[in-house]
């Protein structure tokens, strides 16, 4: 089997959905939606919160690690703010599979949170500014960088971008966000936010955009939006039956080319098999 980071923890979760570190009575309730859950201290604890809501880790979600551990995500506070060494002190105590950075502005970011997470633990970092945009290849290089997401709503304020519903003048930098995914061997990009809670419509319009540019993820603001995202991008039987055969037929042929219904399979399409089949695989 062809190994890449898509196969790690979290590397082909669907669905994440944000739950603030200071409301710990609803980390179960999150996990029980079936997402992975992304505690966060960031925007969602306000500054007086925020020691508090490190002591509400400490006490009521390391104990959740032993059953949960894969499924549960951090954000931090970004590098650029006075709270972020505190919250880096707490994260090296932690077993954490995946880390979250909002407003990734350099690998050298990368390179600091990097020396508080163990070898076998990874950052999904957020782009949300233009920096970020402008330094987004060094980012998706970074040894540690597991996927990227992104944060469309601070990266329409930074810009001072006016976005309608469609966010068309995001396509581009979605696009180019699956493109270094790929060159890299990343898992696949994580969409932003769906704000309109009450539009189901517009939650579906959404993930229809993400998956048609190659995203395979979306950040979650209410556990209502957590089926939806779960099953849209669920495979459909004739697709997972169709990448078993590719997998099957590539080992046969002992990792050379190969046809398969007329088709020529090389190692590309083995790798979006199989990540195809780690995603059913996945929590």
């Amino acid at each position: 089997m062809i190994q890449d980071k898509a196969s790690l923890p979290c590397g082909l979760a669907k669905a994440f959905l944000f739950v603030p570190a200071s409301r710990p009575e609803r980390f179960i309730k999150a996990l029980e939606t079936g997402a992975h859950i992304i505690v966060d201290l960031e925007d969602a604890v306000g500054l007086v919160d925020k020691p508090q809501a490190r002591a509400s880790i400490v006490q009521n979600l390391v104990p959740l690690f032993e059953t949960f551990g894969d499924r549960i995500l951090l954000r931090m506070n970004s590098l650029s703010t006075d709270q972020a060494a505190l919250d880096l002190d707490l994260i090296k105590t932690l077993p954490l599979k995946a880390l979250i950075h909002p407003k990734t502005e350099s690998s050298e970011q990368l390179d600091q949170i990097s020396r508080y997470l163990s070898a076998d633990s990874y950052i999904i970092p957020m782009i949300e500014s233009a920096k970020g945009i402008d330094q987004l290849r060094a980012i998706a290089a970074h040894p540690q960088t597991i996927r990227l997401t992104l944060g469309n709503i601070d990266l329409q304020a930074d810009l001072g971008l006016r976005c309608d519903s469609t966010e068309s003048e995001l396509q581009g930098l979605r696009f180019q966000m699956t493109v270094l995914s790929r060159l890299f061997d990343l898992a696949p990009p994580i969409d932003g936010v769906t704000v309109d809670l009450q539009n189901e419509a517009q939650l579906l319009a959404d993930l229809e955009r993400a998956r048609g540019i190659g995203f395979l993820g979306k950040l979650c603001l209410h556990p209502k939006q957590i089926p939806t995202t779960l099953q849209f991008f669920q495979p459909t039987e004739a697709e997972v039956l169709r990448a078993r055969s590719i997998v099957a037929a590539f080992e046969t042929a002992q990792g050379g080319a190969v046809q398969l219904d007329g088709k020529m399979i090389d190692r590309p399409v083995v790798l979006l098999a199989q990540r195809l089949l780690n995603s059913i695989e996945d929590r």
